[in-house]
C-alpha cells in the first residue's frame, strides 16, 4: 500500500517523541542509493524501499531512546557548555573533521576554520535555540520536514529530517509544535486506515492533550 500519511503534515508535541529508528530498509537502500547512478533506478529502488504505507520486521522493537542519539548527546553537552562552546563535543568533532578533510558540512553551511566554527555556533546554532523558543518551529522546505514511524504498540519514533531540532526542543526544554510526516507504520498496528492514523496521532501526540 502506497503511504497516503507521507503527504499530510501532523503537528505533535516534540517532548513525548521517546524513541528513535532509521527507515525500514534504509541500510540496504542506502547502501545500493551510494553506488547507482542512474535516476529511474535510485527512484525506483526507493519507491520499493521507503515508499510503502506497512512494513514488518522488528525496526520498531530495536528503536533506541533519542536521548541516547548522537544529536541529542551533542546538544546536551553544548547546553553545558553554552558560555564556551570551544569545549563542547560538537565543535571537537568539527575540528577533528576540519584536520581530516579540510571542511565540515552543516546541511548547506561549510565550515573551514575555528572561526567560522565559532560563528556556526553563534550564528547558527545558538539563534535556532532562540528561534525555537520565540517563534516556534519555522518550516522552511517542505522537503525537509521531519519524518516519524509507528511502531507495533503506537509508539511513535523519530526518523529523518530535524533531528538538531527536536534535540534543542528537548534539552532546552521548549514548549513549541513540532511537525512530522509518517512514513512507515508497523503492519501489527491495529490501525490500517489512514484516517483513523491520523486521529490517533493528533489524539495521544497533540501539544493540547500535555
Amino acid at each position: 500500500m502506497i503511504n497516503k500519511l507521507s503527504n499530510k503534515i501532523l503537528k505533535v508535541n516534540p517532548h513525548k517523541i521517546i524513541f528513535y529508528s532509521e527507515p525500514p530498509n534504509w541500510k540496504w537502500f542506502h547502501f545500493l542509493d551510494k553506488r547507482i547512478k542512474i535516476i529511474f533506478v535510485k527512484d525506483y529502488l526507493k519507491k520499493i524501499a521507503l515508499g510503502k504505507m506497512f512494513y514488518g520486521g522488528n525496526w520498531d522493537i530495536k528503536s533506541i531512546s533519542f536521548d541516547k542519539t548522537h544529536w541529542y548527546i551533542q546538544i546536551q553537552d553544548l547546553k553545558e557548555n553554552i558560555s564556551k562552546v570551544e569545549c563542547s563535543i560538537w565543535y571537537k568533532l568539527i575540528m577533528e573533521e576540519i584536520q581530516k578533510k579540510g571542511h565540515y558540512f552543516h546541511k548547506k553551511i561549510k565550515i573551514k576554520d575555528k572561526k567560522q566554527a565559532i560563528l556556526f555556533f553563534e550564528n547558527y546554532v545558538l539563534n535556532l535555540v532562540q528561534s525555537l523558543n520565540d517563534k516556534n518551529f519555522i518550516i522552511e522546505n517542505i522537503d525537509d520536514i521531519p519524518t516519524a514511524l509507528i511502531g507495533r504498540n503506537g509508539e511513535l519514533i523519530k526518523s529523518g529530517h530535524g533531528c538538531h531540532r527536536l534535540a534543542i526542543i528537548k534539552s532546552f526544554n521548549i514548549k513549541c509544535e513540532f511537525p512530522i510526516k509518517i512514513i512507515g507504520i508497523h503492519k501489527k498496528f491495529n490501525l490500517k486506515n489512514a484516517n483513523e492514523i491520523y486521529d490517533y496521532v493528533k489524539t495521544n501526540y497533540s501539544l493540547k492533550k500535555n
